[in-house]
């Protein structure tokens, strides 16, 4: 990489918006190292690299105001805690995210959404719920949450599936015994 780039060559070199590059220079994130004879913002090997931090930061969802404040004080302790709080922030939101997931699995098993799409066997529910990434206890879980809330519902959904009727049995005596322990 040559000591200095324009703000084209660094667009180009890091993969980034000029636009974007613009932003973090109109918000501070990002300063030149100096201009050329013709006015050309110049970078060199310092803004490369902290313009790789942004980026990192980024990635991992911290906002721009966020990634101000850790750029300005590296070697402070407020920075890890913003990274902390984030890491919980993430924890919560995934948390959310899983509980929605239950919420539409649940949904799905709806009669009145299960008659709609097309016949799903045992085999096909279990693998659409793998490729969503429940897990096996995740999956009794729902079996769980679905019996508690609706158990007919739950029921019929089962047989719906093709399940004979001690397959049935079996599944919603995990899911009372699991709510039970819960």
């Amino acid at each position: 990489m040559s000591p200095q780039l324009t703000l084209g060559r660094l667009a180009r070199a890091t993969g980034l918006a000029r636009s974007s590059l613009l932003h973090y220079e109109a918000l501070g994130l990002l300063k030149p190292l100096a201009r050329s004879e013709s006015g050309y913002r110049l970078y060199g090997e310092a803004e490369v690299q902290r313009l790789q931090a942004i980026r990192r930061y980024r990635e991992a969802g911290l906002s721009l105001e966020a990634i101000q404040h850790l750029l300005s004080r590296p070697h402070a302790e407020g920075p890890a805690h913003l990274l902390e709080q984030r890491l919980l922030a993430l924890s919560d939101e995934v948390q959310r995210l899983r509980e929605q997931q239950q919420e539409l699995a649940r949904l799905l098993a709806m009669p009145e959404f299960h008659a709609l799409r097309r016949a799903r066997g045992k085999a096909d529910w279990v693998a659409l719920l793998r490729q969503a990434g429940f897990s096996d206890d995740d999956m009794q879980r729902w079996h769980a949450g679905f019996e508690a809330a609706a158990p007919e519902q739950h029921q019929a959904f089962l047989k719906s599936l093709g399940l004979s009727a001690k397959e049935v049995a079996a599944i919603r005596h995990a899911a009372t015994s699991a709510t039970l322990r819960a």
